[in-house]
């Protein structure tokens, strides 16, 4: 974070709205005010989980051992991600929740890299780890189960979402996909996606008592944010060379910034055709790991590296083991129509590659690497 964002984040509120003036260019408008309240009118009808059939009951076992199994680790999850996009592109949210993963997975491996242990301790990144990953598989049990119920509505010709309750899906989602359903309205199902998974995450993580004693109100945590590592970034291709696109999230536990962070990085995609298109060549090419390296092996090594010529970025599977996950909280979180204003309208970022930012970030942290060992 260079000095301007540090001042920009402590600024007032109605400063700060200034600043995002000049930070983002232009918005793109999601809905229109006659689907908003169609939409309104079947939030308002609750329906209670009908009876199912034999052939919804497999279907339904089908999709969550499938969840299960793609659930195991960051690695299994990025790819499920990118292959369900690959399969149905019209689901925008898909190759978005694909580049946002890999996000936690770097963030997960920097943990164990040349950086952040020379910091803060063991106990402490384990901490921070548990957290990046609960949230990681959360928001994949929640979301996945969604998409293979589109795939499946979308091979038998037929809605299928009055089924979404038996995975304990929000009722927020319901309507939102049988408008997608019947309109193909990608921006409008990507961005209830976005609001609909971090409000998924915010008490179940964010607010839980554990991760609010040891991470959100810890020193490692808001040391994390100050090094730097909350860059979320895209990898795109550009003249043979990876070029990173991105924002910095600046107050994770704020539901509200992460939803904007999420709209702003699919404005990134909607209205950069270079960056959507660098991005999928990027994904398409080069697998998951977990390592930095994935994208800028130059500086970046996924073994560790006998001089400090490159930062050390461990495989994700070479750096943490496999997490169990349970899921028992089923509560939804829908329950304040003023989230709808999220609904609203996508910002577009200005200028959004942020390669020279991330490499004078990359140089200032190296030096404190070297210092501390």
């Amino acid at each position: 974070m260079n000095i301007l964002e540090r001042l920009i984040s402590h600024l007032s509120h109605p400063i700060q709205s200034l600043y995002r003036r000049w930070l983002y260019r232009e918005s793109i408008s999601v809905i229109s005010p006659d689907i908003l309240a169609r939409l309104c009118r079947q939030w308002g009808h609750y329906e209670k989980k009908h009876t199912l059939t034999d052939e919804e009951r497999n279907m339904i076992i089908s999709i969550r051992k499938q969840t299960a199994k793609a659930n195991r680790d960051n690695v299994t999850r990025t790819e499920a991600y990118f292959s369900f996009f690959q399969r149905c592109p019209e689901v925008h949210w898909a190759f978005l929740a694909h580049l946002v993963s890999r996000n936690g997975g770097w963030n997960m491996t920097d943990l164990k890299g040349d950086i952040i242990p020379s910091v803060i301790g063991d106990k402490q990144t384990r901490s921070l780890f548990l957290f990046l990953e609960r949230a990681n598989a959360l928001i994949f049990h929640d979301a996945y189960p969604q998409l293979l119920l589109y795939e499946e509505s979308k091979r038998r010709k037929k809605k299928l979402f009055h089924l979404l309750p038996f995975f304990a899906v929000s009722l927020f989602m319901r309507p939102i996909w049988n408008q997608f359903y019947e309109t193909n309205d990608s921006l409008l199902l990507t961005v209830a996606l976005i609001i609909n998974e971090q409000q998924y995450i915010q008490k179940r993580v964010v607010e839980n008592p554990f991760y609010q004693e040891h991470v959100i109100a810890h020193f490692p945590f808001l040391l994390q944010q100050w090094l730097g590592f909350n860059d979320v970034i895209i990898p795109y291709e550009k003249q043979a060379r990876i070029h990173l696109a991105g924002i910095t999230v600046r107050d994770f536990a704020d539901v509200y910034h992460r939803i904007h962070i999420g709209k702003a990085l699919y404005g990134m995609l909607l209205s950069e055709k270079r960056i959507f298109q660098g991005a999928y060549h990027f994904a398409s090419r080069t697998n998951h790991t977990g390592s930095r390296a994935d994208f800028w092996p130059h500086l970046f090594s996924a073994t560790k590296p006998e001089n400090m010529s490159r930062i050390y970025s461990p495989e994700l599977r070479n750096a943490w083991p496999h997490v169990a996950h349970r899921f028992p909280d089923e509560s939804d979180w829908f329950n304040d129509t003023a989230i709808l204003n999220e609904l609203e309208r996508i910002p577009i970022l200005f200028n959004p590659d942020i390669t020279p930012h991330y490499e004078r970030n990359l140089k200032k942290l190296s030096a404190i690497a070297r210092a501390t060992n």
